[in-house]
């Protein structure tokens, strides 16, 4: 795939992928530096898995800013100075309070997961390529996720039945 065709065919879904995570100033930065990336490494990208390819350096590319951001701040908390500015999760962005809840009961990675499955709609090969894992292992990551996310949406119903029978 030529550079062109895969600016236009994963563009919007890396966009709304690095908007949901991070503020739309670093999205945006992160999204174009991802792709100065992508035009360097050409070579590199994965035939059948662009998508992925590229959220998982948009990924890499919005850690590194996170990782500046903690450097800096720490030097700052040593001359006194307060931080500023932290990425926003995108489960807080959930208006329903149960879901959102329910998905910050989650670890940081379960959460990702979901939101590549349910939000960005990548496919198994195209998420796990962006997190850095196997298909089979984001796959587990997300039934399990998914999973914990029901159960504490599903109303537990406790009915007692007695193991004896008291007709006699």
């Amino acid at each position: 795939m030529d550079f062109e065709d895969l600016y236009r065919a994963t563009y919007p879904r890396v966009l709304a992928y690095a908007r949901s995570v991070a503020s739309r100033e670093d999205a945006d930065d992160a999204v174009a530096e991802a792709y100065a990336i992508a035009w360097r490494r050409q070579q590199d990208i994965p035939a059948g898995v662009e998508l992925g390819w590229m959220i998982g350096v948009a990924r890499r590319v919005l850690a590194n800013v996170r990782r500046g951001r903690r450097r800096a701040g720490a030097l700052h908390a040593l001359l006194d100075l307060q931080p500023k500015a932290v990425a926003c999760d995108p489960a807080e962005r959930v208006e329903d309070a149960d879901l959102r809840a329910a998905l910050m009961a989650l670890s940081p990675l379960d959460r990702e997961a979901i939101l590549l499955a349910a939000w960005i709609d990548l496919s198994s090969a195209d998420a796990a390529h962006a997190l850095g894992i196997t298909p089979a292992a984001f796959r587990m990551r997300v039934a399990r996720a998914r999973r914990r996310v029901r159960a504490a949406l599903t109303p537990q119903l406790t009915t007692e039945e007695p193991k004896w029978d008291m007709t006699t």
